[in-house]
Parts: C-alpha cells; structure tokens; sequence
C-alpha cells in the first residue's frame, strides 16, 4: 500500500485513474442496480414507484448525518497517511464508526416512529403515502449498517484502496438485487411483499456488505500497519476534527435532498405521471453522475495527501486533471441523453405516458453534464483540503434560492408543467459548478490543517 500522490504529469494522471476507476464502477454498479430496482418496482405500477422513489429521498434525508461522516474519515485517513502517520487510522476509522453508530440508533428510532408523517409531508397521493410507509419500515431498520459500510469504505478509500470499496460494493449491489426479485415478487419460497420488500432486501444486503469489510479491515497485515484493534482507538481529540468536516456535510446531503423532496412535492401538483417519470429520469441520470463523483473521491484522497506532504501545487493539479477526465466521460453521457432519450426512458418505463413526459426532461439532462462534471469533481477537491462549509454553503443557497423558486414559477406559476420545473434543475447544477470553480481557484485552501 502506496501513496498515491506521485510528482510528475503522466504519473498522477495514472494514479488519478487508478484510484478512480474502482470508485466509478461501483458506483456504476450501484446505479444500474438502483435501476433494476426501479425496473422491478415498475412492475407493481406508477403509484408504486412513485412510492419507492419518494420514500428513498426521506432515507437518505434521515442518514445524511451518518453519511457525513465517511468524507471526515477518507480526509483525515488520506491526509494522516499522506504525512506517514500510519498508526493513526485505526483512531480514526474507530471513531468515526463509533460516532456513526450511536447516531444510527437514534436515526432508526426517529425514522421509524415518524415515517407516515414523512410520507404525509413528501406527497399528498394516499397510496404513495400507504406504500412510503410501507417501504421505508423495512429498509430504516438497515441505516447503520448502510452508513458503517460507507464509513469504512471511506477509510479504505482514504488509503488509496478504492478497489476493496468496489469489490463489496459490487458484491452488495448483486446480493440486492436477488433478494429484491426473492422479495417483492414471492420467488424462491420468499414471501411476496412488493415495495416493503425492496427496503428489506437493501437492508439485508447492507448488513452482508459490512461484515466483508470487516473481515478485511482485521486482517493482520491491516490490523498490524494501522493498528485497526487498539484499546486507545476511541479518542476524544478526534471527535472535534471528524465533526468539523462531517456537519457541513450533513447540512449540505439534507439540504440537497430536501430540496429535491419539495421539487417532488411541486412535480405531485402536477401530476403523479410527472413524479413518476422524474424519479426514473434521476435514475438514469444519476449512472452519468458516477464519473465526476469517483473523480471527486479520487481527487479528495490524492489532494489530500498532497497536502499532507505540504505540496500545495501537486493538488492543483490533481483537482484540474481530475475535471478534465470527468469532463470527457460525461459528454458521452450527454451526447447519449440529447440523442436517445426516448429509448433510454423505454428501458425503464412501460407507461407510454410516462415515456413521454420524461424524454424532454431527460434530453435536457443531457445539456448540464460539463457543468455537473466540473462541479462535483471540484467538491471533491474542497472536501480534501477539509473546507466542507463551502461545498455546503454553495449548494444549499444555490439549491433552496435558485432551484427550487425557478422550478415553481416555470412549472406551476407558468404552467410549464414538468418541463417548466425541470429548468430549475438546470440554472441548480450550473451555478453550482460556478461556486465551486470561482472559490478553489482562490487558493486560499493551500494552508489548510485537519
């Protein structure tokens, strides 16, 4: 195990791409099995996936605290590595699990208590309410193992091991997949318990993917190097740091999200065909998102490090390199958006209506990916140097002051219907790239300390 921050131009292109490359395909992995997922949901109606896509958003809302703190680890790790202190990754994987933990039972409870209530506030629609509900009582139960393997995964990522997160991602994703088919539809002697099923079998493969990490993070050669078991590993002086980093984080995940679950909200006042058709359209697009967010993973470990070693100049490189590389993959992505967004939505969809109300907004999609591959690699770069407030304060402001004020006025104040709302999300992701290359290209981040 290497840094992976190496000096010359070729030679950091490389790690960059060696580091990324794992992250990408799991989490391409992760997309496309997102995507069976909805395909499977699609089966059961609109209502349904209306349902399941709605009731994914008031997850991720509630574990937002929890995910947090996988960015804190995979910076404090790369950057302890970066400055040879081995010995200090177990304290801080440690820390940051146990952290994750307690917070995780609190989340559970919370979430499990208040979920009808959640599904009241996100929809109006009885039956997508009924089957939110229904959903999320099965897949709450699995947050803190969700959220561990991700701090884990962030640990190994902090150490330039992306493949270990790739191998058990995919792996996950796999076992996900099997078990949704087991248990929505009542195959292999399983129960059929449609959307519930979905959530327990995310939960289930959740569970399953934290103990392969595990078992890896306590082999000897890894316990030994990083003293991974250590009775001092629960320290105080490192709740600080994590939670400076992780809370921006946290308010940025569930700000970003709630945004998105009121601009649900304002697609149901459409219609529950635009709803429907605009969870498959995140769907689809979020597999294009995967380049520039496994660039930005890559970019914060490697900056990271750099900084680590005090050379600021390195992790200007890397961050631009990063950008260039993302940039490139994400205009096939959008070249495939403008030119067949009819028959990528038919892959996904039955309903020809909602085929239809989909296309355009999917073509639309098609025209912000160099916006979204420079904004999201360029977070990376910011989460590196620890400057976790900015990201947050970016896309908060840009997400509640811009997005969500443009999407109602073209969409219902105007009566564009979807496509109207739809342009919301496109002056969202432009201007969120903006902040994020006016603020790094200060330099202010070259004497950064976590």
């Amino acid at each position: 195990m290497t840094e992976h921050v190496v000096d010359d131009r070729r030679g950091f292109v490389r790690s960059l791409s060696d580091l990324a490359l794992p992250v990408i395909l799991a989490n391409i992995s992760q997309t496309l099995m997102g995507l069976i997922d909805t395909l499977m949901v699609g089966q059961l109606g609109a209502a349904s996936l209306a349902a399941v896509g709605v009731a994914t958003l008031v997850f991720s809302a509630m574990a937002s605290a929890l995910k947090s703190y996988d960015v804190a680890v995979q910076t404090i790790v790369a950057r302890r590595f970066g400055q040879g202190r081995d010995g200090e990754v177990g304290a801080v994987l440690a820390t940051g699990l146990t952290l994750a933990l307690v917070l995780g039972l609190v989340f559970t409870a919370v979430g499990l208590f208040w979920r009808e209530a959640a599904m009241g506030l996100a929809s109006s629609d009885p039956e997508v309410r009924r089957l939110g509900a229904a959903y999320l009582l099965t897949r709450v139960p699995g947050m803190t193992a969700f959220m561990a393997f991700f701090i884990l995964r962030g640990a190994f990522d902090g150490l330039g091991r992306t493949r270990v997160g790739m191998v058990v991602g995919i792996g996950m994703n796999i076992v996900n997949v099997g078990l949704n088919w087991a248990l929505i539809f009542g195959r292999f002697g399983m129960p059929k318990m449609g959307v519930a099923g979905a959530g327990l079998a995310s939960s289930l493969a959740s569970a399953l993917a934290v103990t392969a990490l595990l078992a890896i993070v306590i082999r000897p050669t890894i316990r030994r190097r990083f003293r991974i078991v250590a009775r001092e590993n629960l320290r105080r002086d490192l709740i600080r740091p994590l939670t400076t980093i992780a809370w921006p984080v946290a308010v940025q995940i569930l700000g970003a999200l709630l945004a998105v679950l009121v601009f649900f909200v304002i697609l149901g006042r459409i219609s529950t065909v635009a709803l429907a058709a605009a969870n498959v359209v995140f769907r689809i697009a979020a597999l294009s998102f995967m380049p520039a967010i496994g660039m930005g993973i890559a970019v914060q470990t490697m900056v990271s490090q750099a900084l680590g070693r005090g050379d600021p100049d390195l992790a200007n490189k890397v961050a631009w390199t990063g950008v260039g590389l993302a940039t490139i993959v994400m205009s096939a992505f959008g070249v495939a958006f403008l030119v067949w967004p009819q028959t990528l939505m038919g892959l996904f969809a039955r309903d020809q209506a909602l085929i239809e109300a989909g296309t355009p907004i999917l073509r639309m999609m098609g025209l912000v990916q160099i916006f979204d591959a420079v904004g999201l690699t360029l977070a990376g770069a910011v989460r590196g140097v620890g400057a976790t407030r900015v990201v947050m304060t970016i896309n908060v402001v840009t997400a509640w002051l811009v997005f969500l004020p443009s999407a109602w006025f073209f969409g219902v104040f105007c009566d564009w219907g979807l496509n109207g709302a739809w342009i919301g999300v496109l002056i969202w992701f432009f201007l969120y790239a903006v902040g994020m290359t006016v603020w790094f290209r200060r330099g202010s981040w070259r004497t950064s300390e976590v």
